[in-house]
């Protein structure tokens, strides 16, 4: 293995030293074609140089973002016409032929994650131990919560401008030049190409890549030799797309399984744990279920930087994770960390990566700029299980912080969600915490959707909104020994923007000053990701 490796490396190399001169060859030919232009008549020399010049202005950030945005086309798969998934995954190696990128993907050292809760703060984990190793690394992950350019972090930061620019503007014409009888690829295939580009370019030592949506068909999964995957906690998602019960999402969770190649997962539910044995033997990629953290020696004082238990789940993923990655790779820092284990002790730089994570709009805390007695915890879930442990992680790091009675919830979810699953758990964590209680629940539509990029902090329609707060009313009153004058205190209200919410929220923080009042936002990361950019719009 580590022998083929080095080929594909070698024959990667030679590729990319060869496509650099032919980008350098392309640049020299526009170059020289705009200098012919230049010879020809006044009126002629003038348009082309406005054209040439208007071409150039556009080639900016500003012009990459919104050209990118025309990949959306909100199109559905079950619309008359529209290629299946599976033919649109094969579509994607074409690109990927046709881009010259085959011998750049091969040559990545992957640390491939799909999973239905947590797979991207495992990530962030694998990232934060890596870059403790003192290894490079590139990290893609989804959605972004205020900025495209964080899908694609280089040693923990996203790049910068003037890079997602250049090899944006680079991938986008050579699909133009290359793959004109495809089209553009969508928006998320169109970003997995990118980033692939993006971290081959740099010379990334490891590539740790989060699945966009289930596994088997995933655009990530044109990977075709990680180093390690690993799937974290499975459960019901998505199952208009993976499938109706839990074997088979977890049938299209495996399907980054690769031959040879380890995987690691967390405990699952029995149902999912056959589907990912059986997976695993018919490929022949063997499968290991991830060690708990607390039985390394002093385990229980291993700090994780993201809070709640839950984490602790996905720390112990990222942590084997690693492990097979520098096993693989032959890192240099391989022996010692085995030494470590053979002690049954976590390396340094694990305990020390697992203690700087961060992952924002997960298990976030942040004060608001303007309101001193206002805090606001920042946790996106979408499941019924993630949305249990977003509650649970508030209502204990609230009542560790403060026993004020002030807190609110503001939620949102995707309208091809049951909000009645989504907000069931959380209305039972606040009935069974006796002194953490919600006093009101504030239900807003985001200020961007899956639909486009524009972020508008305008007033919009609520009649989705509308139908989550009646939901959250029906299962409070539905609650045996709530008052009825309590209920009616927790009944939701509906805003049409976060403006709106946020101008609320702030309203009753004065009012009750200086008692603290804190606010769990939780559900749609899109929520999550346009409360951030308010807050932090506030702060500069």
């Amino acid at each position: 293995r580590a022998s083929a490796r080095a080929a594909i490396a070698d024959a990667a190399n030679r590729e990319i030293k060869i496509i650099r001169a032919l980008d350098g060859v392309e640049f020299a030919r526009a170059t020289a074609t705009h200098a012919s232009n230049r010879n020809e008549t006044n009126r002629t020399t003038t348009t082309r140089a406005t054209t040439t010049t208007m071409r150039d202005d556009d080639r900016t950030y500003d012009a990459a973002v919104r050209e990118l945005a025309k990949t959306i086309t909100g199109k559905k798969r079950a619309d008359p016409g529209a290629l299946t998934w599976e033919a649109q995954f094969a579509q994607l190696e074409t690109y990927v032929s046709r881009l010259d990128l085959r011998g750049r993907v091969d040559a990545l050292d992957v640390v491939h994650v799909a999973g239905t809760k947590g797979k991207g703060s495992t990530c962030a984990m694998v990232e934060g131990m890596l870059r403790a190793s003192g290894t490079r690394v590139g990290t893609f992950t989804s959605p972004h919560l205020m900025d495209v350019r964080e899908r694609f972090r280089i040693d923990g930061a996203m790049v910068d401008e003037e890079t997602f620019a250049r090899e944006f503007w680079w991938t986008r014409d050579a699909i133009a030049a290359r793959c004109g009888d495809l089209g553009m690829p969508a928006y998320f295939r169109f970003l997995t190409l990118l980033g692939l580009r993006i971290f081959s370019s740099a010379g990334v030592e490891a590539c740790v890549l989060e699945v966009g949506l289930g596994g088997r068909l995933d655009a990530t999964n044109v990977v075709r030799a990680p180093a390690a995957c690993g799937i974290t906690s499975l459960g019901m998602d998505h199952v208009d797309i993976l499938g109706d019960t839990l074997g088979k999402i977890a049938t299209e969770k495996a399907g980054i399984m690769k031959p040879g190649v380890r995987t690691f997962t967390a405990p699952q539910k029995p149902e999912a744990m056959v589907a990912l044995e059986r997976r695993a033997a018919e490929v022949g990629s063997p499968l290991v279920v991830a060690r708990d953290l607390d039985s390394y020696e002093g385990g229980s004082e291993i700090e994780v930087g993201l809070a709640g238990p839950h984490q602790r789940v996905n720390a112990a993923v990222a942590v084997e994770l690693v492990r097979e990655w520098a096993n693989v790779t032959n890192q240099p820092w391989a022996e010692e960390m085995e030494a470590s284990f053979a002690r049954n002790e976590l390396p340094e730089s694990f305990r020390v990566g697992l203690e700087k994570t961060t992952w924002p709009g997960r298990s976030q805390v942040m004060h608001d700029p303007d309101v001193m007695n206002l805090t606001f915890y920042l946790d996106g879930a979408h499941t019924i299980e993630s949305m249990r442990h977003s509650a649970e992680w508030f209502t204990s790091t609230a009542r560790a912080v403060t026993a004020a009675e002030h807190n609110i919830m503001l939620f949102n979810c995707m309208d091809d969600r049951k909000p009645e699953d989504l907000l069931e758990p959380v209305a039972d964590v606040f009935h069974t915490t006796s002194n953490v209680q919600l006093e009101r629940a504030i239900f807003s539509p985001p200020d961007s959707t899956t639909s486009g990029l524009d972020k508008c902090g305008d007033a919009k329609a609520t009649s989705w909104q509308d139908r989550c707060a009646r939901t959250w009313d029906d299962i409070i009153v539905k609650r045996a020994n709530v008052l009825a004058e309590k209920a009616q205190g927790t009944r939701g209200v509906v805003v049409s923007s976060i403006h709106q919410a946020l101008s609320l929220i702030r309203h009753r923080a004065r009012e009750v000053a200086p008692a603290r009042v804190n606010v769990l936002v939780t559900g749609s990361l899109y929520l999550v990701g346009d409360v951030l950019r308010h807050l932090k719009k506030c702060v500069k």
